[in-house]
Formats: structure tokens, C-alpha cells, sequence
């Protein structure tokens, strides 16, 4: 990149010097996310490879961002549709997503929710609950109206990941506990309108270490096989998302390794199974794609530590106030200046809206550009416009 602006790997390659010139006073003026969709590309590339020799299908989950355009990339690259709301169905039909491939996931599906899926005729319903299933068979025979369901199951495997984003624990709130399928048959066999077709697991989120996914893999490929003996003939295995990314490095071969490690650790499970296979990613698809630019404000100090005042904060990339997360931050133009050590802070009015504490970064002025790395992924799709700012800009490149 020329002109002494930093662009070190993909997620910064997004326009070209004209553009990115031209686009300066905006980016000074908003707070912007910018997204990358070539990088996007590559990482379904990559799991659709790795995946090769199993029968399978990636259903993007909509949650780590939703961005028309990143949505609009999944239906060209023949990827489904993992949802949480009706909002987010909506919003994927919008956008042109065949219903029937959409999987509508979430622990708290509404009456009104649930009556739009089935009259929309979604691809899938997962279940959540025995309560929800009640739900669905009520509002099915209501309607009068076929709906094909998954069973989320809870494994009780914990994970090394963040407390609030684990989700396949005993303690969680997700997912039908394993001792409660018996009385889940009971109630499917019951309804006339409701076919089960899947089985399912989502464990957590930024997972590094595969190997709580290959004990959720294995007690998935063991539940399957009992209820083959049942005579309940599935069609699918949900495997979930939760692969993760290292925030902390930029080293994106480490990712496509990881997937294409994933990848085969899938294969080696069910390559003789039969069973068609469904992933949920998320944030390993979009994560690295997305970059928050940021101006610096205010540079302060108050007699016993430096503080980077930004216009951007909590409010706009949540995740380092909610779980603790790292972003790498640095200052999008080169120059030749002292280090600092500080804190980069946001406007709100919180002592949490801190995007990165004692980080070390040339000493910026008044008015220059900082990067937060890595935001494609639950960053504007956790945003607010707490103490009424407005929510960042996205622009797609």
C-alpha cells in the first residue's frame, strides 16, 4: 500500500490507494467497519475443500454479522442459513435465501416466531427444548402444516473458552439434555405434522483446541446409531460452529489449517456413516475479514497512565467490555514517532468501554486513524447506540 498508510495482510488490502484517499474524510467523520468479501470467499473455499468426500453443507451462522452483502456471498457460494430470530429469517428471504435453507436455531423461539418459520416453510427447525417441541407441535397442527425439526442435544462437554460463550455444559441453558430424548420420541411420534430429521450439538464459541469437537462428534455418531435402532431415520448431524480464530496473531495459514484440520477430523468420523453432515461457522468465516476504523480524539494523561480517547467504543465492538477479548489495534498511518503505552478508550460513559488496555503503539495525534483488527465477527451485529451515539458505518469492499 502506498502513501505511508499500513495495510500488513488481507483484512487491510481493501481498496486501493485512490479509493482508500478518497474515503479518508468519511472514515475521519464515522466510525466504520470495512469488510473484505474476497477474504470471506476463501475461508468457505477452504471449508468446502476440507470437506470434500463427506456430504455436507455450511449453513453460515447469520449472528456474527449480517451484513446484506456478506449474506448475499453465502447464497452465491451455495451456502445455507443459520438463524437465531425471525428477524434474521426475514431478513435472509430479503436478500433472496431459498426458506428451505434455512435452519432456524435459538433457545427462545416466540409463538409468532415459530408460526412465521412453519408457514414460511424454513428448511429446519432446531429444538431447544421439550417445551418448544410442544410448541411446534401445537402451532403445526394448528396450521395444519409440515415442519422438519433437529433435536439440539446437550453433551455436557466443557470447553477452555469464555464462560458466556460456552454453551454445551450441563450448566448452560442450551439444548435438550441427553436423558430427555426418550420422552422427545414420545412426543414426535405423537405429531402428525412434525418430522425429525436431525440431531445436533453446538458446544461454544472460539474454540482452538479440537478435541471437545471430537467428543461431541463421537457422542453425536453414538446417538445416531441408537436411534437408527429406534427406526427414527435421520437425515442430517448438525455439528454446530465454534471454531475459532487467534486474535492475538495475524497468522491467517494458522486458520486454513485449522480448518482443513477440522475438516478431516469430520471425515475421519463419518466418512462411513451415511449421514449428511451440517457445520454452523461464524465468526472463522467473517472474523478476519473486518477492520473498525476509529479517530483518535484526545490524547490524555492523567499524571499516572496515557489514554487514547477514540470516537469509537462498547457501543460499537462490544466484545472486549462483555468477554474480556483482545483486538489488535494500530494506527493506520506510518510515522516516525516515540511509543506509547496506553489505554484505547471509547466516549461512553462506562469505566468498562476500554477497546485495549496497556497497548503499546506509536503515539498518535489528535484526528489520526486507528484500526481495530479482526471485527468482522459480532462486532456490528453486537452494536447499540448507547448514551444515543450513532452506530458505526459498514462499507464492503
Amino acid at each position: 500500500m502506498r502513501s505511508g498508510y499500513v495495510f500488513k495482510d488481507s483484512e487491510l488490502k481493501l481498496v486501493n490507494s485512490k479509493g482508500f484517499h478518497s474515503l479518508l474524510p468519511f472514515y475521519e467523520a464515522h466510525p466504520t467497519y470495512v469488510y473484505n468479501l474476497e477474504s470471506i470467499k476463501q475461508r468457505i473455499s477452504s471449508y468446502q475443500t476440507a470437506l470434500k468426500g463427506v456430504d455436507s453443507k455450511i449453513h453460515y451462522a447469520v449472528k456474527a454479522n449480517s451484513h446484506d452483502s456478506i449474506l448475499s456471498l453465502m447464497k452465491d457460494s451455495d451456502c445455507g442459513i443459520d438463524v437465531v430470530s425471525a428477524g434474521e429469517v426475514k431478513k435472509c428471504l430479503e436478500v433472496g435465501s431459498a426458506a428451505s435453507d434455512i435452519i432456524f436455531s435459538g433457545i427462545g423461539k416466540s409463538h409468532d416466531e415459530i408460526s412465521f418459520a412453519i408457514k414460511n416453510s424454513v428448511g429446519q427447525i432446531n429444538v431447544e427444548s421439550l417445551g418448544e417441541l410442544k410448541r411446534i407441535q401445537q402451532i403445526s397442527n394448528s396450521l395444519k402444516k409440515n415442519v422438519n425439526i433437529g433435536l439440539r442435544l446437550n453433551p455436557d462437554i466443557p470447553v477452555k473458552t469464555h464462560p458466556y460463550i460456552a454453551t454445551g455444559f450441563r450448566e448452560n441453558k442450551f439444548g435438550v439434555a441427553l436423558s430427555q430424548i426418550p420422552e422427545a420420541l414420545v412426543l414426535i411420534k405423537d405429531s402428525k405434522y412434525i418430522s425429525w430429521t436431525s440431531i445436533g450439538a453446538h458446544i461454544g464459541s472460539q474454540i482452538l483446541d479440537l478435541d471437545p469437537l471430537k467428543k461431541s462428534m463421537d457422542s453425536l455418531k453414538k446417538i445416531y446409531s441408537f436411534l437408527k435402532n429406534q427406526e427414527v431415520a435421520l437425515e442430517s448431524i448438525d455439528l454446530g460452529g465454534g471454531l475459532g480464530v487467534d486474535y492475538r496473531s495475524d497468522d491467517e495459514e494458522l486458520d486454513f489449517q485449522n480448518i482443513q484440520n477440522y475438516g478431516k477430523l469430520i471425515q475421519d468420523t463419518f466418512k462411513d456413516s451415511g449421514i449428511k453432515i451440517i457445520l454452523e461457522p461464524g465468526r472463522s468465516l467473517v472474523a478476519r475479514s473486518g477492520v473498525l476504523l476509529m479517530k483518535v480524539e484526545y490524547i490524555k494523561n492523567n499524571g499516572f497512565k496515557n489514554f487514547v480517547i477514540v470516537n469509537s467504543g462498547m457501543h460499537h465492538m462490544l466484545r472486549p467490555a462483555l468477554y474480556q477479548a483482545f483486538h489488535r489495534i494500530q494506527p493506520l498511518k506510518t510515522k516516525e514517532s516515540e511509543n506509547i503505552v496506553c489505554d484505547i478508550v471509547g466516549p461512553i460513559c462506562e469505566s468498562s468501554d476500554v477497546l485495549g488496555f496497556d497497548r503499546q503503539i506509536p503515539k498518535p495525534e489528535e484526528g489520526d486513524l486507528l484500526a481495530l483488527r479482526d471485527a468482522g465477527a459480532y462486532g456490528a451485529s453486537m452494536s447499540s447506540n448507547y448514551n444515543l451515539h450513532g452506530l458505526a458505518k459498514e462499507i464492503v469492499v
